[in-house]
């Protein structure tokens, strides 16, 4: 009986083993299929980005309740952010801020260090000057940082949207 209890339990630790192992191996896949569509999304200029905090330049940081986003679509770009801050003109209504669609003017990509892609796009719209600096993570982190000729600069954390289309 001992025996057999024995060997039941050198059964369970070997399988728990080989579980684990397993799951290390599915994690290790998932995450070099977020590092491929990652790249993919940049070379393609087609991502989105889900942000869920706002860091004004004045004041501590914001946890975001709503879903807010920004989608690069070609030389398009789709921004649905919130804006913190200090606003030097805005137009009679209180404008759209850093809600629109508008025209990419400039692109570029760099790569960092450490596995980061640095992306700077240049977008005109009715109301402003704006220079958008994102940052992405081959692990799905980004930030999101606004620069504009008549607010106060605010960047935004969050993660990378695979299954955005």
């Amino acid at each position: 009986m001992k025996k057999t209890a024995f060997l039941l339990l050198i059964v369970a630790l070997l399988s728990a083993c080989a579980v684990s192992e397993q799951t290390k191996m599915e994690r290790a896949a998932r995450k070099e299929l977020l590092a491929k569509q990652v790249r993919e999304g940049i070379e393609n200029r087609h991502f989105t980005v889900d942000v869920r905090m706002a860091h004004p330049l004045r004041g501590r940081p914001l946890q975001l309740s709503s879903p807010y986003d920004l989608e690069v679509k070609g030389d398009t770009i789709v921004s649905y952010l919130p804006y913190f801050g200090r606003a030097y003109y805005v137009p009679y209504g209180g404008g759209k801020g850093l809600n629109f669609v508008g025209k990419i003017t400039s692109y570029e990509v760099a790569q960092g260090r450490k596995g980061e892609y640095l992306i700077s796009m240049g977008v005109d719209n009715e109301e402003d000057n704006l220079l958008y600096l994102v940052t992405l993570f081959e692990s799905g982190s980004a930030t999101v940082d606004v620069a504009s000729k008549n607010r106060d600069r605010i960047y935004f954390t969050g993660d990378f949207n695979p299954d955005a289309k």
